[in-house]
C-alpha cells in the first residue's frame, strides 16, 4: 500500500471549543461535507498513530499502512457507527481488527504482542481503576521508554492528557482542572485514576513481557 498524503494536525489551544461528538462526524461525512474526512483525521489521527505504533513496533511503513486502512474503513463503513461507544473508541476497534489481520502473518514475541494479548486484562484494570490503591512500587521501577510509551497508549484519552500535563508540561493540578473545566479537586481525582491506571497497566505489561528492563 503506498504511503497516503495526511492533512497536518490543527493546532488546538486549551481554551478551544470540544472536538464534535462522532454522530456529528458521521452527518457530516454523510452529508457530502468536503472538509468533514480532513477534519476527523485532523482530529483523531494523534491518538490512533501512537495506538497502532506501540502495538506494531518500529516499521514506520506498516504503521502508516495500518493506520491509513483503520481511516478508509472508518469513511467506508461511517454509516455503522451508531454513537453508542465514542468516536475514538470505534476507531481504536478497527485499528485492533486491522492490527490482528497483519498478525497473522507475524509471530515474534515482543511488546506489541503482549499488548495485543492484554486488551482484556487492560479493559478489566480501567473497569476497576476507581477503587484500587495506587501501587506506588510500580512506579519506583526503571521503566524503559518503549514500555511507558505501550502502557500511556493504552489509557483513555483523559487520562494521557493529564498525565502528560502533569509529568511532562509540569502543570499544577488547578491549571489541569482549568483547562478541562474541572475543579482542582475533580481533576486532583482525575489525576490520581490515571497514575493507577498507568501504574496497574505499565505492571501488567512488564510481567507479561518478563521485567521491565
Amino acid at each position: 500500500m503506498s504511503p497516503m498524503t495526511l492533512p497536518a494536525p490543527t493546532p488546538r489551544s486549551r481554551s478551544a471549543t470540544r472536538e464534535p461528538d462522532g454522530l456529528q462526524w458521521k452527518a457530516r461525512i454523510l452529508a457530502g461535507d468536503a472538509s468533514a474526512a480532513g477534519d476527523l483525521l485532523a482530529a483523531h489521527l494523534t491518538p490512533i498513530h501512537q495506538f497502532v505504533h506501540f502495538r506494531i513496533g518500529r516499521d514506520a511503513e506498516l504503521v502508516e499502512d495500518v493506520v491509513q486502512d483503520t481511516f478508509l474503513t472508518a469513511l467506508q463503513s461511517i454509516r455503522n457507527f451508531d454513537g453508542r461507544s465514542d468516536l475514538r473508541g470505534w476507531l481504536v476497534g478497527i485499528a485492533k481488527n486491522k492490527i490482528r489481520e497483519v498478525r497473522r502473518k507475524k509471530a515474534p514475541r515482543r511488546i506489541e504482542d503482549v499488548l495485543a494479548e492484554s486488551d482484556a486484562d487492560i479493559d478489566a484494570i480501567l473497569a476497576d481503576v476507581s477503587r484500587e490503591p495506587l501501587p506506588d512500587h510500580v512506579l519506583e521501577l526503571r521503566e524503559t521508554q518503549e514500555l511507558v510509551g505501550a502502557a500511556l497508549s493504552s489509557l483513555p484519552a483523559d487520562y494521557q492528557r493529564a498525565l502528560i500535563d502533569k509529568y511532562v508540561e509540569g502543570l499544577s493540578t488547578a491549571d489541569i482542572g482549568r483547562a478541562v473545566g474541572k475543579s482542582e479537586k475533580a481533576a486532583e481525582s482525575l489525576l490520581t485514576r490515571s497514575r493507577v491506571a498507568f501504574a496497574r497497566v505499565l505492571e501488567l505489561l512488564a510481567t507479561k513481557r518478563g521485567g521491565l528492563t
